[in-house]
């Protein structure tokens, strides 16, 4: 938090995904500290952007941290902000609104465009699940156990 600037000047998408951290757990850790943090970079986005209808009064700012922490609480807290960046340098259509819908757009188009296909590169580095490559008749072959045969006495002595 302390280094935001450094953040939102030296951080990709590809570097905030590997590096950043989790809104979920943030708001687990330290729920008011990010909540402030998320309200003072939205206010400072707020201020950076022309729009001509916007947050009305602090309850809508309120609204608007509390819904992106609940529909995305797996993105990292550096991916809302090089989003909120995006924003600012007018990467995402804003169409002279800047409200909870406009921002929740923005951040589900940064997250299409970014974090889904780094999840689904970090996916693919996975080894493939073992187990889905288990050979079941050869397994099944190794475990049959030939049954001794039912021999008498006396055949088994003839035997040895």
């Amino acid at each position: 938090m302390e280094n935001v600037n450094l953040v939102m000047k030296g951080y990709k998408p590809e570097t905030a995904f590997k590096d950043g951290i989790v809104l979920q757990s943030a708001d687990m850790h330290a729920a008011g500290d990010i909540r402030f943090f998320l309200l003072a970079q939205l206010k400072r986005l707020v201020n950076g952007v022309n729009a001509t209808r916007t947050f009305k009064n602090d309850e809508d700012y309120h609204d608007c941290i509390e819904d992106i922490l609940e529909v995305f609480p797996s993105l990292k807290v550096e991916e809302v902000l090089i989003c909120f960046k995006y924003i600012r340098q007018g990467k995402y259509d804003l169409y002279g609104t800047l409200c909870t819908g406009s921002i929740i757009k923005s951040l589900h188009a940064y997250e299409e465009k970014y974090t889904i296909p780094f999840r689904e590169e970090k996916h693919a580095a996975y080894e493939p699940y073992l187990n889905g490559m288990i050979d079941w008749q050869q397994l099944g072959e190794a475990l049959t156990v030939d049954q001794p045969s039912k021999l008498s006495l006396e055949e088994w002595l003839k035997r040895k």
